[in-house]
């Protein structure tokens, strides 16, 4: 019988391409089983006891413990660099608060960053890093060619720094969000963010907080005419907390559909939507 680790060999799936550790997992095994080899007898080979070790894992009812993962790194060959890469993809898979998972999530990007392609992939992440950058993508097609970057800085609420203007524009261009059209005029491009749901509540977290705080920030900078906020506090069972997610998630496309079809934009705006419980029945 062939060995795992030599089958491992002839497949060589890269496990920088992923940021589930489960979805690496479940990928291997699966070009494993279709060469003859049974989850059981993949285990038994690589010394794991238990008839659903791996089945476990991959449903999610047990999380791969560190030590494992150094036996699967060892047992599949991985090369110093990869067993690390797979060490931290479990710990950011296994981490529940967030800001230690974007500590892990780090690691991963910055191993992924001696590779040009992942290196290319891995810049648009930084689009949620700035509240600024979503702004300035929207704002830029805005402004007549040739404007400078303290006159755009000064169209910002709150102003924005002529320096970080300019390195958002930069990373915008760099990363492909935005391009320079006829007459020297910034035009969006089709690029968009696509990640995987880990990752992306990881990046989007501080996004999120961060325009909370802006928007508490600059509440007052506004007319009643220039702002629209409202709230509503209201008892709701866990049906009727999901069917309000779906009202949200429906204004916030019919918001997308009359952006799209707006002609003559003179404004970027930040609508937010909040739906989170402030008190719960005790159990």
């Amino acid at each position: 019988m062939i060995s795992v680790s030599n089958i491992f060999e002839k497949i060589k799936l890269n496990v920088f391409m992923y940021f589930d550790y489960r979805e690496y997992l479940k990928d291997v095994l699966e070009t494993l089983q279709k060469d003859g080899h049974s989850l059981r007898s993949i285990q038994e080979q690589m010394g794991f006891q238990g008839s659903a070790f791996f089945s476990r894992i991959l449903d999610g009812t047990r999380p791969l413990s560190l030590a494992n993962a150094k036996r699967i790194a060892k047992a599949w060959e991985m090369d110093e660099s990869e067993s690390q890469y797979f060490a931290d993809l479990v710990n950011f898979g296994n981490e529940r608060n967030m800001d230690r998972r974007e500590v892990h999530l780090k690691k991963l990007l910055s191993a992924r960053s001696a590779n040009t392609e992942y290196a290319l992939q891995d810049s648009s992440l930084k689009f949620f890093s700035k509240w600024y950058y979503p702004v300035l993508r929207d704002l830029l097609p805005l402004v007549p060619a040739g404007t400078s970057a303290e006159k755009i800085g000064r169209m910002f609420t709150p102003a924005l720094r002529a320096p970080q203007v300019q390195s958002g524009i930069d990373y915008l261009t760099r990363a492909g969000f935005i391009s320079v059209g006829e007459e020297g005029k910034y035009q969006v491009t089709g690029a968009i963010v696509s990640t995987p749901p880990r990752v992306r509540s990881t990046i989007l977290r501080k996004y999120h907080l961060k325009n909370l705080e802006i928007n508490g920030e600059v509440y007052d900078s506004f007319s009643s005419d220039d702002r629209s906020i409202t709230s509503v506090t209201c008892s709701l069972s866990k049906e009727g907390f999901e069917k309000v997610r779906k009202e949200i998630q429906s204004l916030r496309e019919k918001i997308l559909a009359i952006a799209r079809e707006d002609k003559s934009p003179d404004r970027v705006c930040h609508v937010g939507f909040q739906l989170v419980p402030r008190a719960k029945e005790a159990k």
